[in-house]
C-alpha cells in the first residue's frame, strides 16, 4: 500500500513541485508553465462505472505547457486491492489546445492508460486518441468531445468509441460552479464489449488553492459498481 502511493505521488512530482497555489500555475521561462493538483475522492468512477470498488481514491496529476498550444503530462490514481488491473492507473497524455474564434476553443491530442502493477492480465494498457471543442459564453462553457481507441490488446482486440457532452455554469458572485455531463461508451471498454450512457450532476467550491466537489452519477448498466452514488472530493493545486 505504501509503495503504491509512494508511486503515485513521484510520478506527477514533476508537475507538482513548484507551482503557484494561487493560480495552480507557475511560469518557468520558455513560454512554459507547470500545472498540479492532488485530489482525494470518496469513489474514482471512470466514465461512470468504479474504478476503485466504491472506495476512496487518491489522485494527482501534472502538465507543462507551452504557449503554442502544445502540452504533456501525467495522471495517476490509485484503484482497489481487488482490481485485476493491478492497484494503480497512471495516464500519460499529450496534445495541442488553442482558441480558434472567441471563445470557441479545440483540444486534440492521445493519452496512454496504463496499469503499472497488473498481475491477472497480460496487457491491459490502452492507447485513445481524443478531440473536444468548446465554447464559452459569460459563465457557461460547452464542451462535446470523443475519445476514440482503436483495436488492441488491452481492449481484448476491439476498439472503443466514448462520445461526451459538458455544461459547467459559474453562479455568479459566489464560489460555486454547476457541472453535468452526458456520455455514451461502446466497444472493448464497456461491460461485456456492448455500449451503455452515463451522466453526473455536480457542483464546485473554489477556495483558494483547494476545490470541493460532490457529484451524484449514475449509467443505465445494471450491474456492479455502476449504480448511482453520490461521489465527494477534495482538491489543493500547487
Amino acid at each position: 500500500m505504501r509503495r503504491r502511493l509512494f508511486t503515485l505521488f513521484l510520478a506527477a512530482a514533476a508537475g507538482l513541485g513548484a507551482a503557484s497555489p494561487a493560480h495552480a500555475q507557475i511560469g518557468i521561462g520558455g513560454g512554459f508553465t507547470i500545472t498540479g493538483r492532488g485530489t482525494v475522492t470518496t469513489d474514482f468512477r471512470h466514465r461512470g462505472i468504479s474504478r476503485s470498488d466504491g472506495d476512496p481514491a487518491l489522485q494527482a496529476t501534472g502538465t507543462l505547457s507551452h504557449d503554442s498550444g502544445f502540452y504533456a503530462g501525467l495522471w495517476g490514481s490509485s484503484l482497489t486491492e481487488a482490481s485485476p488491473t493491478g492497484e494503480l492507473q497512471v495516464e500519460y497524455y499529450a496534445g495541442y489546445a488553442r482558441e480558434i474564434a472567441s471563445g470557441t476553443d479545440i483540444d486534440v491530442g492521445l493519452v496512454y492508460t496504463s496499469f503499472p502493477d497488473a498481475s491477472a492480465l497480460a496487457d491491459p494498457d490502452y492507447v485513445e486518441g481524443y478531440a473536444s471543442l468548446s465554447h464559452t459564453l459569460g459563465p457557461v462553457t460547452a464542451e462535446a468531445g470523443a475519445f476514440y481507441a482503436p483495436e488492441q490488446d488491452g481492449l481484448g482486440g476491439r476498439d472503443n468509441l466514448y462520445l461526451y457532452g459538458d455544461v459547467t455554469a459559474g453562479i455568479p458572485f459566489t464560489p460555486l460552479t454547476v457541472l453535468g455531463r452526458l456520455g455514451y461508451s461502446t466497444g472493448g471498454l464497456a461491460p461485456g464489449g456492448g455500449d451503455y450512457v452515463d451522466w453526473r450532476l455536480g457542483v464546485e467550491v473554489d477556495r483558494g488553492p483547494f476545490r470541493f466537489g460532490l457529484s451524484y452519477v449514475d449509467t443505465d448498466l445494471d450491474l456492479p459498481n455502476s449504480d448511482a452514488t453520490v461521489v465527494a472530493s477534495v482538491s489543493v493545486g500547487f
